[in-house]
């Protein structure tokens, strides 16, 4: 009975000095003259999953993005301007289309180390995958297939029906952004919308 007891009182100790889990889905938000933007950003490939069926290899940042034009204006919508920065490194880049994640054209690339040891990173088709293969580093090419001969793939329409549509609009607009980022943290993400005298930039928590 008292170890019992001792058991009870030690739980909630242990459960509050247990470190706590480091956020990868966040929200921001922001606004201009022009529109109100609402970000929500899915850094992991569970959280990329959970979203859209498919976890596109984990080499995709998604970004869930809302866009309010103000006062009845007319808007246009270019998924260029959605500038998603690390802080990791400096390293800037714009959303991919769904034709470069998943369509036949999606350029395929493979390293291959020696006989014993070998090892496959693909980019494209199912989203890509990595496997490794020993210390061997291999060699590098690159191929490009014929895209007659590579077999439609439905994962390119799934992005396509949830990507944010490029249009002109007064009305609120809501889609997807893929950025192609891989392992990094929340609180290192910044992304910023529009030129330098109208731009919103997002941090997101």
């Amino acid at each position: 009975m008292a170890g019992r007891l001792i058991a009870l009182t030690l739980l909630p100790a242990l459960l509050l000095s247990a470190p706590a889990k480091k956020p990868t889905v966040g929200s921001g938000r922001g606004e201009n003259e022009d529109l109100i933007l609402s970000v929500t950003l899915y850094c992991t490939p569970d959280d990329v999953k959970q979203l859209i069926g498919d976890d596109l290899g984990g080499h995709y940042i998604v970004a869930e993005v809302k866009v309010e034009p103000k006062y009845g204006k007319t808007i246009n919508i270019d998924r260029d301007d959605f500038v998603l920065r690390t802080d990791t490194n400096g390293e800037k880049v714009t959303p991919f289309a769904p034709s470069q994640i998943a369509g036949r054209e999606a350029l395929i690339v493979t390293q291959t180390g020696a006989k014993e040891h070998k090892s496959g990173i693909s980019i494209g088709g199912m989203g890509g995958g990595m496997g490794t293969g020993g210390n061997d580093p291999g060699t590098t090419s690159v191929k490009v297939q014929n895209p007659a001969s590579v077999p439609e793939n439905p994962l390119e329409k799934v992005l396509k029906d949830k990507i944010l549509a490029e249009q002109k609009t007064a009305k609120p607009a809501s889609g997807l952004l893929y950025y192609p980022l891989e392992k990094q943290k929340l609180k290192d993400l910044e992304l910023r919308y529009g030129p330098q005298e109208t731009r919103i930039t997002l941090r997101f928590k």
